[in-house]
């Protein structure tokens, strides 16, 4: 799966593809700027066999003179047409990829607690559960942030395990 770093010129597709997964919650476009204009920031897009972009993942990462070095993802969404077909995790996993290349040694996420497909797919890459956010998604729902440890990833991959 075609995945890349996101343009300018992709935020009128990942905004619509916010709108589709995260209705009036999701962020605005700022957001999407400030991910693009800051160096420990990244954005990537997913594309189709037709070069249409189809997912989005924003990651977030401290500066290199804080220690320890910490990371995670802000946000990451899959067109609904397009969902369960691997986008999700080839975003993610270029999530990882881009902390570990920066040294970052613990990632993070938050995630509703009834998105079972989204706690799924963390779960798989090795994220565990740190703590319940109530009332994160406000009325509409509790949170739960999880972590990954990235240097554990790493060298349990060296190791016969699967690599997140």
């Amino acid at each position: 799966m075609p995945v890349r770093r996101m343009r300018l010129l992709d935020l009128p597709c990942v905004m619509r593809i916010e709108r589709a997964c995260f209705r009036s919650e999701g962020y605005g476009i700022g957001v999407f700027l400030a991910h693009l204009a800051r160096d420990y920031r990244g954005a990537f897009v997913a594309e189709n066999e037709h070069g249409e972009v189809v997912g989005y993942v924003l990651v977030r990462r401290s500066p290199g003179w804080r220690r320890p070095r910490r990371g995670g993802i802000t946000s990451i969404g899959v067109a609904p047409i397009h969902r369960r077909r691997g986008f999700g995790r080839a975003l993610l996993e270029s999530a990882l990829e881009y902390l570990r290349s920066h040294r970052v040694e613990t990632a993070d996420l938050e995630v509703r607690t009834t998105n079972a497909a989204a706690l799924s797919l963390y779960r798989a890459l090795g994220f565990r559960f740190s703590e319940r956010l109530p009332q994160y998604y406000g009325e509409k729902g509790d949170g739960m942030r999880m972590v990954l440890d990235l240097r554990a990833a790493v060298s349990s991959a060296g190791k016969g395990a699967s690599r997140a």
